[in-house]
């Protein structure tokens, strides 16, 4: 028995020397160990999540970018095709023939002969003179234009004077002087390249912007009239409703006053005002935030949304297009895996602290005491202790 019990003892004292660590060089290891990387932890904590909104912030801003170059591109297109229609052969040729009709006449005659047509352009039975602009080669020849191509609506082409000579549909009044698209691509007689805001129309539940060029003399490059079309726009509000790039993410398509041309579930007929380009507009100012491009803005009840933004730069040769596309999350939903990741990090880092701490306050309440080895604390006090031999 007394073998058997001898025996137990040894096994155990064997099994606790592996383990015998003393407390004191336990906590200079926790020291030098745990501590630095805990503090680390917390510091890298704080720098990461900054990068980190940063990244997120920076992807943003290049989405509004890209989405920008897009709608850009779509517009300068449009402005493309329709100089290439003002400079095309047959559209000169008509032009130029339109206007050999006021040879011979001074300013008073011509106001008079386009006063006395413009009169009859709506009279019923219809005039003779309508009758032959409105079945003209030319018309039937800008017609086959919005037959194969769905986005234009309507193509107006005047004269040096604003005094209609072709047009895909009729026009409310032959003469096109009055109207300020005209008189935009008139340019006082120089001819300038004309783009009207958005509009909606009734009609054809369309979006829709008016793009006019200046036609010029091969030879001497003077204005001698002007084509107007008018060009559906829904494929640029249409980016409102593509799949979110993630969720809960936005992609809107806003003028400078704040209306909204596209956005999810908003059309431009609505009229909707956006609140965050109002927050984009607040820190437009600030020079930090047009170098990076976006811009976290709060909308009361602790609701804060990550927003970026890129300008589309058309305002700058056409004052009509201040538009902005902003690229717009919930903060919670875009720091999301930031702020999982950075609690995992400080809850481990803030446990290894705490554990370091209780090994200090358990090393100063016995300071003054032998310390005892940790291997020492499994052995068994209830067994007796071995008889010593001889």
């Amino acid at each position: 028995m007394f073998d058997n019990l001898e025996q137990q003892i040894k096994h155990d004292d064997a099994f606790s020397l592996k383990f015998r660590i003393p407390v004191y060089e336990l906590l200079i290891i926790s020291l030098v160990t745990v501590v630095p990387i805990s503090l680390a932890g917390l510091y890298s904590l704080s720098q990461g999540d900054r990068a980190l909104h940063v990244t997120i912030g920076n992807d943003f801003s290049a989405i509004a970018g890209s989405t920008a170059a897009e709608v850009s591109q779509f517009i300068l297109e449009r402005v493309t095709e329709v100089g290439r229609l003002a400079a095309d052969p047959t559209l000169l040729d008509a032009v130029a023939a339109a206007n050999k009709s006021y040879v011979g006449m001074n300013d008073e005659a011509v106001a008079a002969a386009i006063e006395k047509r413009d009169q009859a352009w709506n009279i019923v039975p219809v005039d003779p003179f309508v009758n032959q602009i409105l079945a003209s080669r030319v018309t039937v020849w800008l017609r086959t234009f919005s037959e194969l191509d769905p986005r234009i609506l309507r193509i107006t082409v005047t004269d040096q004077k604003g005094a209609t000579i072709a047009v895909t549909h009729k026009t409310t009044h032959y003469s096109q002087a009055g109207e300020e698209f005209w008189r935009e691509i008139y340019n006082q007689g120089k001819g300038a390249v004309s783009l009207t805001d958005i509009r909606y129309d009734e009609v054809t539940k369309a979006d829709y912007i008016g793009v006019g060029w200046p036609v010029r003399d091969e030879g001497s490059n003077q204005f001698i009239g002007a084509v107007n079309v008018l060009v559906d726009v829904s494929a640029v509000s249409a980016i409102g409703n593509r799949p979110p790039i993630s969720p809960g993410t936005q992609v809107l398509l806003v003028k400078d006053d704040g209306t909204v041309i596209a956005a999810p579930g908003i059309a431009f007929s609505q009229r909707v005002k956006s609140p965050e380009y109002a927050a984009v507009r607040d820190a437009w100012g600030a020079l930090a935030a047009q170098q990076r491009g976006y811009t976290v803005a709060s909308f009361g009840s602790g609701r804060s949304e990550l927003i970026g933004f890129a300008d589309t730069g058309l305002k700058q040769d056409y004052p009509n297009f201040g538009w902005v596309v902003l690229v717009c999350q919930d903060t919670r939903q875009a720091f999301l895996a930031a702020r999982l990741v950075g609690r995992m990090i400080a809850l481990i880092s803030v446990m290894g602290l705490v554990m370091v701490t209780l090994l200090l306050a358990y090393f100063a309440m016995h300071r003054k005491e032998p310390f005892t080895e940790i291997g020492e604390l499994g052995k068994n006090p209830l067994l007796p202790e071995a008889p010593k031999p001889g």
